[in-house]
């Protein structure tokens, strides 16, 4: 989007002006009358000045077509200056003054052209400046909000450009109705990705298989869902394969022994398999190796391990809280191969924002189905719902939250 000043004596002159250099797509956004020239405050003339916004696409179409225009005014000069030397001299003399009037017209019209196509280049090369001088001050706040939840740039551009498309200007400048636009837009984007089925109750066994880097906690939020899953009356099955990590099976073994269920732990295709078939709980909960994003090959192991139980399996991600936000991209990515469709956000409690988890959550398309802040279990885990989530969003005007509350 661009932005561009319009002088005329009247509005209806500016607006002629506008439609004859920009189109119709010109946008105006603000008008100002004013009183100009004169001498000790007598002989003030009236003027409109009007500020318009101006697509891109606008502008580049009127560049091209000015261009066109100035290469045409070219190739005629050109074609007339090759007509020209083949003339006699003596005919040259003749039409001096015509051909010097009819020149000195061809260069006014060229100028006032190249001074146009100027102006568009200015205007385009400098767009993010002038954005930045008229952007309405709440867009200016609401940007720096997005920016403290951490939330990512492009996607706070791409919400800045719905709300200058969607409300209009008298709406822009006020705070509470651009925050309302801000809450209802995250809204509907998180809605429908806090509302994925943790786990199937049509199926006689579930088993749903926790992935993620190392340190996120995922065996403690595993005994957290089996927890909550016996209250509901469900009979549960605890595993790991985990052999690597010091007093990881230690770990399980004694939250097992606390809620009474059984738990195994195994390193090899056939023992993950025979565990599995054997098994007649509503839910296996499968505790897996910590690994870096980074740590591809092990990645794909532990993979071919799992695939190994020949049954329906649900994975999901596993991602603190505390990750940081050029880190997130890596795990997302990388975790892909386990074609997870959830994620569970952990560590709540130690960070101030989730902005960047649920920027890619968004952009992604995957479920929350829980996010834990604590170590206690098995308390210290919610289901996620669009109002816990939007709760963790700093810094929107707190009637906006009122509003919303679900009481």
């Amino acid at each position: 989007m661009q932005y561009k000043e319009i002088e005329a004596a009247n509005l209806e002159e500016a607006r002629a002006k506008i439609k004859q250099e920009f189109g119709d797509r010109a946008r105006i956004i603000r008008t100002n009358e004013i009183k100009e020239g004169g001498f000790l405050g007598f002989g003030k003339k009236r003027v409109v000045k009007v500020l318009i916004s101006i697509s891109e696409d606008e502008l580049l179409k009127r560049y091209k077509e000015n261009l066109g225009i100035s290469n045409y005014l070219r190739n005629e000069k050109l074609q007339t200056s090759q007509i020209n030397e083949q003339n006699n001299e003596k005919a040259e003399k003749t039409d001096t003054n015509k051909k010097t009037d009819q020149n000195f017209s061809d260069m006014l019209t060229y100028s006032i052209l190249m001074e146009k196509l100027n102006n568009i280049e200015k205007y385009m090369h400098n767009a993010e400046t002038v954005k930045k001088e008229v952007l309405a001050p709440v867009l200016s706040e609401i940007k720096d909000i997005l920016k403290q939840n951490e939330f990512f740039d492009d996607f706070i551009e791409e919400l800045i450009t719905k709300i200058e498309s969607t409300l209009p200007l008298n709406k822009i400048e006020n705070k509470l109705e651009v925050h309302n636009f801000v809450y209802e837009y995250l809204k509907e984007k998180l809605e429908p990705l806090t509302e994925r089925k943790i786990y199937q109750n049509n199926i006689d066994k579930n088993i749903m298989v926790l992935v993620g880097p190392t340190g996120v906690g995922k065996t403690t939020t595993i005994a957290k869902i089996a927890a909550n899953a016996i209250r509901e009356k469900k009979e549960v099955e605890l595993i790991t394969i985990d052999g690597y990590r010091i007093g990881a099976k230690y770990q399980l073994e004694k939250y097992a022994e606390l809620m009474n269920v059984p738990m195994n732990a195994c390193e090899d295709n056939l023992e993950l398999q025979r565990i599995i078939s054997l098994s007649t709980a509503d839910l296996i909960l499968i505790d897996t190796i910590g690994r870096s994003q980074k740590d591809e090959i092990h990645l794909v192991k532990m993979k071919k391990l799992l695939e190994s139980a020949n049954e329906k399996i649900s994975y999901v991600l596993t991602v603190s809280a505390t990750t940081k936000p050029k880190e997130l991209e890596k795990i997302f990515k990388n975790f892909e191969m386990f074609d997870y469709d959830n994620i569970i956000i952990t560590k709540n409690d130690e960070s101030e924002t989730i902005g960047a988890i649920l920027n890619k959550v968004i952009e992604r398309n995957k479920g929350i189905v829980y996010y834990t802040d604590g170590q206690r279990v098995p308390n210290d885990i919610e289901k996620a719902t669009v109002f816990n989530i939007m709760a963790k969003i700093k810094g929107l005007d707190p009637n906006v939250y009122l509003t919303h509350a679900n009481f």
